[in-house]
């Protein structure tokens, strides 16, 4: 018998004699006082049967010849086949806005033409026979060519297909007339909307090329608010820098005041670290006097009592995944075999950051999946190769990481944002839990 590898340890705060145990393979958590913690966790004395068997059956304890790392490879194997119909297109490159921080900065600039609108149309019905369908608009600013989604979504539909919409956007060209359409001809639809200030800091950052930088924010604003008045899922992302954390926060309760006459139901607003060379360093391995950026975020989403995103599930288990502690399948959906990106020229990666950037291609609308790219045989593996991430404890949540933050960052992105703060994430679970129980209290 012997110890789970993917157990996070923590003693409680503020009580010395309780010890949380938290298993990142099957989600099972316990809770001991300190000699009986010490008995079975730091001297590994496993003679209490009755406990040890309870243990067992949490997957917190195992049998001496269970591979857990195998175990893993299997899930990671079968998660490969999901059956999730899911692409993304991004119409155009082109973008009213000039972010400093945005990633596909220095990309060609241009809109997807009829011809690879055709193209795109022709290679789904090909690959995906599933009439539920599901499209990621991106861009660019995939509403800068509106028209070229129109006629996409038109073609598909004439295919048979039931579209599952997700929309990326600035939302600073959004209005009444593309709401009504998109709630027509799409049978789910949602949103995401960036807000990095307020006001007209707001308009400094994204600084639009056609839209007064004083006039911007209260034109987005608006715009988000029409989304929710017509029961639109929006998801509101709160880019900050590692330093900026408490403006961040600031922000995040001003933007719920300014939209406190919408209904509120389909809004969800989280945090979102700036990926920039410097930040991605900064979460990944966190290293300072203050707090860790992911950890204050969640925090301050708890106590402005807003869900850090729409829940994938209810309960318990909702908890488990706003904490960032939820087992994965894979390391990212886009290692699967139905989810492909598609840029405006027709190119095909397989993930939305490489996009535009032609040398990680894999392939295009045109002659289809290059299943012998070295890009696209790497996020097709199941292999851990990383023997830091064979040794980690949350290997069943990162599943080896990022695979695009690998080839864009190196090893300095390979670890999950959690990894520094995986006791203070358990005990600020153990607090929600005992809440539960405690009616709320």
């Amino acid at each position: 018998m012997k110890l789970s590898q993917f157990n996070i340890l923590a003693q409680a705060e503020n009580d010395e004699n309780t010890y949380l145990i938290y298993n990142t393979h099957t989600t099972a958590f316990v809770t001991f006082d300190k000699p009986k913690y010490e008995e079975i966790f730091i001297n590994k004395v496993f003679s209490d049967t009755d406990t040890i068997q309870q243990l067992k059956k949490m997957g917190i304890v195992v049998e001496d010849d269970v591979d857990e790392l195998l175990l893993l490879e299997r899930i990671r194997e079968n998660g490969m086949n999901d059956p999730v119909q899911n692409v993304t297109i991004l119409t155009t490159t082109e973008c009213n806005a000039r972010c400093y921080y945005c990633f596909e900065n220095g990309i060609r600039q241009y809109p997807m033409t009829k011809e690879v609108a055709d193209a795109t149309v022709e290679y789904i019905k090909k690959n995906y026979p599933d009439p539920l369908f599901a499209i990621n608009w991106f861009g660019g600013e995939p509403l800068m060519n509106f028209d070229i989604m129109k006629y996409i979504t038109k073609k598909l539909k004439e295919n048979g297909y039931e579209i599952i919409s997700h929309i990326t956007t600035n939302g600073s060209l959004l209005n009444q007339e593309i709401i009504d359409y998109l709630k027509t001809e799409y049978s789910d639809l949602s949103f995401q909307i960036t807000i990095d200030e307020i006001g007209d800091a707001y308009g400094e950052i994204k600084d639009y090329i056609d839209i007064d930088k004083k006039d911007a924010f209260n034109r987005v604003m608006n715009n988000i608010g029409q989304l929710l008045d017509n029961g639109i899922t929006t998801n509101v992302r709160l880019n900050f820098a590692a330093s900026q954390i408490n403006r961040a926060k600031e922000i995040y309760v001003e933007i719920k005041n300014i939209l406190k006459d919408h209904n509120q139901s389909t809004l969800y607003i989280y945090f979102a670290p700036l990926t920039l060379d410097d930040d991605n360093e900064i979460i990944s391995n966190f290293h300072g006097d203050f707090e860790h950026p992911f950890l204050q975020a969640v925090k301050t989403q708890f106590d402005s009592g807003f869900p850090l995103y729409k829940p994938r599930y209810d309960g318990e288990m909702g908890l488990i995944g706003a904490f960032g502690l939820m087992p994965n399948a894979f390391s990212c959906g886009m290692t699967t075999k139905n989810r492909i990106s598609i840029d405006a020229d027709g190119r095909l990666y397989k993930c939305h950051r490489l996009s535009g950037k032609e040398k990680y291609s894999c392939g295009s609308v045109f002659d289809g999946i290059d299943e012998n790219n070295a890009i696209y045989k790497m996020f097709r593996n199941t292999k851990i190769h990383d023997k830091d991430c064979k040794k980690c404890n949350i290997l069943p949540i990162c599943q080896g990481g990022c695979k695009s933050q690998r080839i864009l960052y190196g090893n300095k992105q390979k670890c999950h944002r959690i990894r520094q703060i995986q006791s203070e994430l358990v005990n600020l679970y153990y607090k929600e839990v005992s809440k539960t129980q405690n009616g709320g209290e």
